[in-house]
């Protein structure tokens, strides 16, 4: 099956659609899903991901949080909804998730906005993408980067976070336009970014002090020969699904950002693998698995440390997720080539417990909860048991 090519009438309906709204951008990214992978495929997938959705609230932050007090000699309080309260003598402190009381709300909304973070970080020598921001009703600026520059691009959502945005493989018109109409479902100010070449990092600092380091690599799927890549893309939610504790994992969706990483390799979804052959289905590490991820700490070289460190605080991010591409960790950003992606506040801290070599990681929630509790407490303890 060749890759369906795209033509004039469903572009201008496409547009049409982005023009009213997020309602309509959500409604032309469903329908240019269909066009691209055909209906059947779009009812295989949704039957992939719905029992993983009926599962229930997934408690993954409550394990870390309740270990995390559990090192520390700590209560743990269930408050519901995902909201906890850990409490050590008179100290105590509460968190939503990875949600916690580190930063202040406006230092995490400057992390969102990523043209500002480009230029906070350009201004203190570090490198960044080369991008251009540009708004969702006017794709001039973008066009003219992607005739002007040798691709591929990045397009993603200013103000999104968790990859749900963002789309990678940008090549073409028709790509940035598709692109854009994804991304226009979260916001109005959108980024195009040339891709890095290199592998992904993810650096965790709490007040300057470097936790963890993790590399993350992309989402793939490994051909048997017989089984197409929808098919493997089900056969690894399965294992996920069944890995998972309390049966709870990130799925791997079919989306745009898969059809073009896919394109890029000659692939389509209807394509079969030979055995043993791992495909790569997304350029975006944001739905690997476990087995994407793993401890690096011991690799990574002092001056690209620096250069990560650096980013937090010239952001001014205390508990910062450093996400940075390099093909190198054995030298600092610019002289392996590689750059700065984003700003994460508040980070995700799951990625550090979920993966491949644990015995090497570092259960990052306990040293930020010894932050958390050092302080003053900032109210009154409440009894919700009685």
């Amino acid at each position: 099956m060749t890759p369906r090519r795209d033509w004039q009438p469903a572009a201008t309906v496409l547009d049409a659609l982005g023009s009213m709204g997020r309602a309509g951008a959500e409604a032309g990214v469903r329908l240019d899903l269909v066009r691209a992978i055909g209906l059947r495929r779009l009812w295989q997938r949704r039957q992939q991901e719905s029992p993983a959705e009926r599962l229930g609230p997934d408690a993954t932050y409550e394990r870390i949080w309740r270990a995390a007090a559990r090192d520390l000699g700590a209560e743990f309080v269930d408050l519901s909804d995902g909201f906890f309260e850990i409490r050590r003598g008179e100290k105590r402190t509460r968190m939503w998730q990875h949600w916690v009381m580190v930063d202040d709300l406006a230092t995490m909304q400057v992390a969102l906005q990523k043209p500002l973070v480009h230029r906070m970080l350009e201004a203190a020598g570090l490198p960044v993408p080369e991008h251009v921001a540009f708004k969702a009703g006017d794709l001039a600026p973008a066009l003219a980067c992607l005739e002007q520059a040798d691709g591929p691009f990045v397009v993603k959502a200013v103000g999104a976070s968790g990859g749900s945005s963002i789309t990678s493989g940008i090549r073409t018109r028709a790509q940035l336009r598709r692109a854009r109409l994804r991304a226009r479902r979260l916001a109005d100010d959108l980024l195009m970014e040339r891709q890095v070449a290199g592998d992904n990092y993810r650096f965790l600092f709490l007040e300057g002090q470097l936790l963890d380091v993790i590399r993350r690599h992309p989402p793939t799927v490994t051909g048997d020969g017989e089984a197409d890549i929808v098919d493997l893309i089900a056969r690894e939610n399965r294992d996920r699904v069944d890995a998972a504790p309390a049966g709870r994992a990130q799925l791997l969706k079919i989306d745009l950002e898969a059809v073009f990483t896919l394109q890029a390799a000659g692939l389509t979804l209807a394509s079969v693998p030979p055995a043993g052959i791992r495909v790569p289905v997304k350029t975006v590490v944001s739905q690997n698995g476990p087995q994407g991820n793993e401890s690096v700490r011991g690799a990574v070289s002092e001056a690209l440390i620096r250069d990560a460190a650096l980013a937090a605080r010239v952001t001014g991010v205390r508990l910062a997720g450093i996400d940075l591409i390099t093909p190198d960790v054995a030298v600092g950003l610019a002289e392996a080539g590689g750059a700065v992606l984003e700003v994460n506040s508040p980070p995700g801290l799951h990625y550090h417990y979920q993966i491949r070599n644990p015995d090497d990681g570092l259960a990052v929630a306990t040293p930020i909860l010894h932050q958390l509790l050092a302080g003053e407490p900032a109210f009154p303890p409440i009894d919700l048991r009685g």
